[in-house]
C-alpha cells in the first residue's frame, strides 16, 4: 500500500513538472495509429414505415443478421418484423423462434403488444384459440393498446375479435368490432358493421336486452338495442316497425342509423304485401297425422300469440292432404281465394306438384319439406329439419376451430350414408380429409367391435401378440389408437350416443372431440342418462333450449303429449312467422328471420336453411354456445 502512494505520488509530481516546464526540443514523435473507422450501423427502418403484408420475404435473413449487432432496442424491431412475414409465408414454427427470447416487460410498450400479436396469430396458428386469447388479454398487453398507433391498435382488435368468435364469445367479437369502427375508413367501415351485426344476430335476444343496461360506450349499447328489435317481435311486423322508428328518433348520430341492417328498413314493404287469406294444407288424419297436427298447433300456437299483442292476423283456411289428389287440393285453394299457401308437408305430394307445375306457382307456396333437384318452380319455397343442414353446419364449425381430419361414425342404411355423404361433400369442400368411415348396426347395443376397428386398436393388438409370439413373454404394453384425426363426426340417437361416447374413452379416443348432428340429443332435461355424452358438442334448433319461452310453456301444458314433437310445433310456430317474411328472406345475404328451428335464410333454389345453436353435454346437460368449453385439441 505504501509503495502504491509512492508511485502515485511521484507520478503526479512528474506530471505538474512536465506542464510547468515548456519543451524546447522534439527528441522522439510517436507516429500516429490510424483507428479503423466503426462498421456503420444497419439503418432500422420505422416500425410505422413497415407494411408486412408487401415486404420482401427475402430480406427475413438479412434482419435476423443486422438484429445480432445491433442493441436491444432495435434488434427486436427487426425479429418483429421478420417474424410478422414469416407468419405471412406460413412458417408458424419459425416465427415463433425468432421471438421466442423475447421478453414483453423488457420491451417498450409497443413492441410488448406486437410480440402479443405474433404469438397469438402462432397459436391461432395451430388451432390453440384460448391460448391465443391468453396473450392478448394479459394486463400489461391490454394497457399497451390504449396509447398504441392506430395501425397496432386495428390489428390487436380485429385479431381479438376473430378469435372470440371462434370460441363462441360472439358479445365479445362484437365489442371489438365496435371498438374500431371509428378508426376505419369509409370503405372499411362497411364490411366491419357487417361483421358486428354477424355476430350480434349469433346472440340470444335475452341476452342483447341483459347486456343494454351495462356501462358500454354509447355505439355499443344502440348496437344491442338495434339488433334486439331485429330478432324480437318475429311474428308482429307492425309491433316491430314501431321498434324500429323508436330507435331511430333515440340514435340519429349512431353509425347504424342511416344503413340499417336485416332488412330493417325494408319492414314496411312487408306490411303492404302481407297476404289476407292463407291456406295450411297438412296431413291431420293417416299415418303422418301426429306430425300433422303438432304443426298445425304450432302454427295456431304462433297466430294466437301475435293476434293477443295486437298483431294484425290473416285468414286462415285448413285442408287435410291425406287421402287427397294434391294437384286438386291446391287448385281448390287457389279457387276459394288463399294469396299463400304453407303445405304440403309430404315429399310425395311435393313432387306431384313441382312436376305439374315447373316453372312457377301460382301464389307464394311455403312447403314444409325438401326435395331433391337443381331448379324448382318460382314461387316455391321449401322448409324442412333436413339433417344434411346439420351436417354441413357442423363442417362449417369444425373448420372454424382448425381441425383437418375428420372421422365418421353413423348408422348402417340409406339414412346415415345421406347424412354422411352431405358431411363429407361439404368438409371436403372446405378442404378437410374425410381419414376413415364406420356403421353401426343400430339394431344391436354392442358397438365395441366397430370403435375398435375404426380407431385401429385391433391393429395395435395384433402386434402385441406378434411380439409376444417372438419373444416369448407379454410384454409390459398398451394399445393405443390412430393419431391421425383431429375430430369425430357422430351421427347417433341418444341411446346410440350413450353406448358410442363412453366406448370412445375406453378405447383411447376420449380425448378426440365428438360433434353431433341434434339426433343424439332428446329434447328435454336428463342429466342421469346425458352423462354418458358429456363433452359431445351438437347443434340445434333453439326451441329445443329455450325452455322458457312462453308459447312453448302454452303448448306443453294445453298438450299432455307435446313431448315428443317439439321440433314439429317449432317447425309451426315458425311456418306462421315465415309466411309473413318470405319477401324478407328474397333481400339477400342480410335478409334473415329469428326463428323457432334457427336463424333461417333463404339459397338461390328457394330452400329455408337453418342455422343452429351449438352446444355441448357438461355434467349431463346442455350448454347453449359452450365458451371456452374444457376441450382437447389434436394430439
Amino acid at each position: 500500500m505504501k509503495t502504491r502512494t509512492f508511485a502515485f505520488a511521484l507520478i503526479c509530481s512528474l506530471m505538474a513538472s512536465c506542464a510547468s516546464t515548456p519543451s524546447t526540443t522534439s527528441v522522439y514523435t510517436r507516429p500516429s495509429i490510424q483507428k479503423p473507422l466503426p462498421k456503420p450501423r444497419p439503418t432500422v427502418v420505422s416500425p410505422s414505415d413497415f407494411n408486412p403484408a408487401t415486404a420482401d420475404a427475402s430480406l427475413v435473413e438479412q434482419w435476423l443478421a443486422e438484429a445480432a449487432t445491433l442493441d436491444s432496442d432495435d434488434a427486436a424491431d427487426l425479429l418483429l418484423r421478420a417474424a410478422e412475414v414469416l407468419l405471412r409465408e406460413g412458417e408458424l414454427a419459425r416465427a415463433d423462434d425468432v421471438v421466442g427470447e423475447l421478453i414483453a416487460p423488457e420491451l417498450t410498450s409497443e413492441q410488448a403488444l406486437h410480440l402479443a400479436i405474433i404469438r397469438a396469430r402462432v397459436h391461432r396458428g395451430h388451432a390453440e384459440f384460448a391460448e391465443a386469447l391468453a396473450e392478448l388479454s394479459d394486463p400489461l398487453i391490454e394497457s399497451a393498446v390504449i396509447d398504441a398507433p392506430v395501425r397496432r391498435q386495428m390489428q390487436y382488435s380485429q385479431l381479438r375479435a376473430s378469435l372470440f368468435q371462434i370460441e363462441g364469445d360472439h358479445l365479445a367479437a362484437a365489442k371489438e368490432w365496435i371498438f374500431i369502427d371509428p378508426l376505419l375508413n369509409p370503405s372499411q367501415q362497411a364490411a366491419n358493421r357487417e361483421a358486428i351485426w354477424l355476430s350480434l344476430m349469433q346472440i340470444p335476444t335475452a341476452t342483447l336486452i341483459d347486456n343494454i343496461g351495462s356501462n358500454g360506450n354509447r355505439d355499443y349499447l344502440g348496437w344491442l338495442e338495434l339488433a334486439s328489435i331485429a330478432k324480437d317481435n318475429q311474428g308482429d311486423i307492425e309491433a316491430q316497425v314501431r321498434q324500429r322508428d323508436t330507435w331511430l328518433a333515440r340514435w340519429p348520430t349512431h353509425p347504424a342509423h342511416n344503413s340499417l341492417p336485416g332488412g330493417l328498413d325494408k319492414l314496411d314493404d312487408l306490411i303492404i304485401e302481407r297476404p289476407d287469406q292463407v291456406a295450411l294444407i297438412l296431413p291431420v288424419t293417416g299415418r303422418l297425422a301426429a306430425y300433422g297436427k303438432a304443426i298445425r298447433d304450432g302454427f295456431f300456437a304462433a297466430y294466437y300469440e301475435t293476434l293477443n299483442q295486437g298483431g294484425s292476423v290473416p285468414t286462415i283456411k285448413q285442408y287435410d292432404s291425406n287421402n287427397s289428389n294434391i294437384d286438386a287440393l291446391y287448385q281448390q285453394v287457389i279457387t276459394e281465394g288463399s294469396k299463400l299457401v304453407i303445405g304440403p308437408l309430404e315429399k310425395e305430394n311435393l313432387s306431384a306438384l313441382t312436376a305439374s307445375r315447373p316453372q312457377s306457382m301460382p301464389v307464394p307456396t311455403l312447403a314444409l319439406n325438401r326435395i331433391d333437384g337443381n331448379h324448382f318452380p318460382s314461387g316455391l319455397y321449401q322448409f324442412g329439419l333436413n339433417p344434411e343442414d346439420e351436417a354441413a353446419q357442423i363442417a362449417d364449425i369444425a373448420l372454424g376451430k382448425g381441425y383437418k381430419r375428420a372421422l365418421i361414425i353413423i348408422p348402417e342404411g340409406p339414412w346415415g350414408q345421406k347424412v354422411a355423404d352431405a358431411f363429407s361433400g361439404r368438409w371436403q369442400q372446405l378442404g378437410g380429409k374425410i381419414v376413415a368411415s364406420q356403421t353401426f348396426d343400430a339394431s344391436k347395443n354392442n358397438y365395441s367391435k366397430q370403435i375398435k376397428n375404426i380407431l385401429n386398436i385391433d391393429k395395435s393388438e395384433h402386434r402385441l401378440q406378434r411380439l409376444q409370439q417372438i419373444i416369448g413373454l407379454r410384454p409390459n404394453y398398451e394399445p393405443y389408437r390412430r393419431t391421425d384425426l383431429d375430430f369425430i363426426f357422430l351421427l347417433a340417437r341418444p341411446n346410440e350416443g350413450r353406448a358410442i361416447k363412453p366406448l370412445l374413452a375406453y378405447h383411447y379416443a376420449g380425448d378426440i372431440p365428438v360433434y353431433a348432428t341434434s339426433h343424439i340429443y332428446r329434447g328435454n332435461s336428463a342429466p342421469t342418462k346425458d352423462q354418458d355424452i358429456n363433452g359431445v358438442r351438437f347443434i340445434d334448433i333453439p326451441w329445443i333450449f329455450n325452455e322458457k319461452s312462453d308459447i312453448r310453456r302454452d303448448i306443453n301444458n294445453g298438450i299432455p303429449s307435446s313431448a315428443g314433437y317439439q321440433r314439429m310445433y317449432a317447425l309451426g310456430v315458425d311456418s306462421f312467422r315465415l309466411h309473413l317474411r318470405l319477401k324478407q328472406l328474397r333481400n339477400g345475404d342480410n335478409g334473415k328471420v329469428f326463428g323457432e328451428t334457427g336463424t333461417l335464410s333463404l339459397n338461390k333454389l328457394g330452400q329455408i336453411e337453418r342455422e343452429l345453436s351449438l352446444a355441448e353435454i357438461q355434467n349431463g346437460i346442455a350448454v347453449v354456445n359452450p365458451i371456452n368449453a374444457v376441450e382437447q385439441d389434436q394430439p
